[in-house]
């Protein structure tokens, strides 16, 4: 029986509601949408369990741009490793080479081909998918290898133990032995003495 993954968590941040609308009504469908309209929000909301599975984040915001949620985001243990799409209407090289420079996976120009985003975001968050499957068993194989590491020492001390047993024993069987060959007793001699 095969079950049915989790939908996977955006968050868009832009300060343009309509905007904001455009893209909730066209993602809402395949994936689960929150979303945010200035970065301090977003900054919060990133932070917050279940996590968005990846950030959808325009740059020009008030109160604080998208370069610098994206930096906050990217400098943050907690936030580091959700993806983060730049959606903008800045078209410049640099603008973009900045973006990239922060830690973003992606950056798209307003206006923008839907068809497009939804298969970059698809593709990222198959990237993080397979990324965060990877974690996993990592994190699986380096406890179960620290386990073995444990049992491998607990049967060393057991092994050392039972050497040190066995020596024990052997001494004592050892001090204790009886003559491999019959001793004569004494009154048999003074018999066999008499007979000759």
């Amino acid at each position: 029986m095969t079950t049915q993954r989790q939908r996977f968590r955006l968050l868009f941040v832009d300060d343009v509601p309509a905007n904001i609308r455009i893209l909730v009504e066209m993602l809402r469908l395949e994936y689960d949408v929150i979303f945010a309209d200035n970065g301090p929000e977003a900054l919060r909301l990133a932070a917050e369990n279940p996590q968005p599975d990846l950030i959808l984040l325009d740059i020009m915001m008030p109160q604080m741009d998208g370069y610098e949620v994206c930096r906050k985001l990217k400098e943050n243990e907690d936030t580091r490793a959700i993806p983060v799409m730049f959606i903008t209407a800045l078209i410049d090289e640099e603008d973009e080479a900045m973006g990239l420079s922060l830690g973003a996976v992606d950056y798209i120009r307003k206006p923008f081909n839907m068809a497009i985003v939804k298969s970059r975001i698809k593709t990222h968050l198959d990237l993080k998918h397979h990324r965060d499957e990877l974690l996993k068993k990592t994190a699986e194989l380096t406890a179960l290898n620290a386990q073995l590491a444990r049992e491998i020492q607990e049967r060393k001390k057991t092994e050392a133990m039972v050497q040190e047993h066995l020596g024990y024993l052997q001494q004592l069987i050892k001090d204790h032995a009886f003559p491999s060959s019959p001793r004569t007793r004494p009154a048999d001699e003074e018999t066999s003495g008499q007979h000759e």
